[in-house]
């Protein structure tokens, strides 16, 4: 195993206490090896509403175009990317 060190400032270390005591982690490894796995098996916030607000894009120019309210198909809007 691979030993890494990092500093973390007072409000971040008095957070992190916090939050360890609140959800159950035992100590600082296991609570770093959780949000490793969590980060690689998880999308950010950020990504999570980029896909939402995509979908909602998406339904919006869909229902225009059935409804010929489009001055462009979809298709040649995409090409002007």
């Amino acid at each position: 195993m691979t030993t890494v060190f990092f500093k973390l400032n007072d409000v971040q270390e008095k957070e992190l206490k916090q939050f360890m005591k609140e959800e159950g982690y035992s100590n600082k490894t296991e609570f770093f090896r959780f949000l490793i796995k969590f980060y690689k098996y998880n999308k950010s916030p950020v990504e999570r509403r980029f896909e939402r607000a995509t979908d909602i894009l998406k339904g919006v120019l869909s229902e225009m175009n059935s409804k010929g309210k489009l001055n462009k198909s979809l298709e040649e809007q995409l090409n002007d990317i």
